[in-house]
């Protein structure tokens, strides 16, 4: 039996080497430290939103089929198996029937890419998530309207490892259509992740 070996195809190879290039060109590009010059919002947009484009077209030209989470738009039935399979760093701790799953989702989203940049090389970011909304240049960031604070603030079942108590009180919250969204930001936190605890 002769085996088969898959001999590379060079016009592809250095294809996806000059989409490895631009795209490290484009994530060069980060949120300014104090006192840097800022390139300006539109501009890092710009290159975000490039270099997603160009994570998109590596992923074709490597074969490899499996769906960012933007390319996913799961019902409310989905939602919460979705947000396991494609957002590792968001923890969806309520049933989501009651609020609309495409806002919802890309709220989810958001908290993923803000989780990644709060420790990534690329999307170097300190600051909450409400900031990173208002201030990052995300393609995925929210309205900077939409984060916010409850001064009733309720409290709300969480994780042990979040809170040993499995209580806490959540003021900040995201605004999807009528409904709030309470989430917890445990990215720096023993679970590394934003968890979703409550829709009021």
């Amino acid at each position: 039996m002769v085996e088969q070996v898959e001999v590379p195809d060079p016009e592809q190879e250095a294809r996806i080497a000059e989409l490895e290039a631009e795209l490290a060109a484009q994530r060069s590009l980060r949120t300014p430290e104090p006192g840097e010059v800022h390139p300006g919002v539109d501009a890092i947009r710009a290159a975000r939103s490039r270099a997603l484009e160009l994570e998109r077209q590596l992923s074709r030209q490597s074969n490899d089929d499996s769906p960012r989470w933007f390319d996913v738009s799961p019902s409310s039935d989905e939602l919460i198996e979705a947000a396991i399979e494609h957002l590792p760093r968001v923890a969806l701790r309520v049933q989501p029937d009651s609020i609309d799953p495409g806002g919802l989702w890309a709220v989810l989203g958001a908290m993923q890419e803000f989780a990644e940049a709060s420790g990534g090389a690329w999307f170097e970011f300190d600051g909450d998530f409400a900031r990173w909304c208002a201030e990052s240049g995300h393609p995925h960031a929210l309205d900077p309207d939409a984060p916010g604070s409850d001064e009733a603030r309720p409290a709300f079942a969480v994780e042990i490892k979040v809170n040993r108590s499995g209580e806490m009180i959540v003021p900040t919250f995201v605004q999807i259509g009528e409904r709030r969204c309470y989430y917890i930001d445990d990215v720096a936190g023993e679970t590394g992740r934003m968890h979703i605890v409550g829709i009021g």
